[in-house]
């Protein structure tokens, strides 16, 4: 999906490598925000996803903090003109790509139970 950060470009979102990453994400995002941190998780949410293009700061994942590096990112956002609603839209969308990535208790089953069939002679 592209993503249009107004003063900052427009850049193809992209999801992270990491899907411990990922789960931290949304993780916050179901243990259901106020609105200020809603906003912020959304902010960092949008840089991750286009961190290979370098135009705002890299998530620092020693820290484990996306709310703390949303506030930081919603400032860079808004200062180059993208509306909190865009914010909101764009980061909810990135949050969902961002859940369907991670495994689902039954997907994990499904693939412990696979058995492969026999080899023939």
């Amino acid at each position: 999906m592209e993503l249009d950060l107004k003063k900052l470009g427009k850049h193809e979102s992209r999801l992270p490598s990491s899907i411990a990453t990922c789960l931290d994400f949304v993780s916050i995002w179901f243990s259901e925000p106020n609105r200020a941190q809603l906003g912020r998780l959304c902010a960092a949410a949008i840089a991750l996803s286009v961190d290979h293009a370098r135009i705002l700061p890299a998530y620092p994942i020693a820290s484990g903090d996306p709310i703390a590096y949303g506030h930081k990112i919603l400032d860079r956002l808004l200062s180059n003109g993208v509306p909190p609603s865009a914010v909101y839209e764009m980061g909810s969308a990135v949050l969902i790509e961002m859940m369907q990535v991670i495994p689902t208790e039954e997907s994990v089953e499904e693939r412990a139970n696979f058995t492969h069939p026999p080899e023939e002679d």
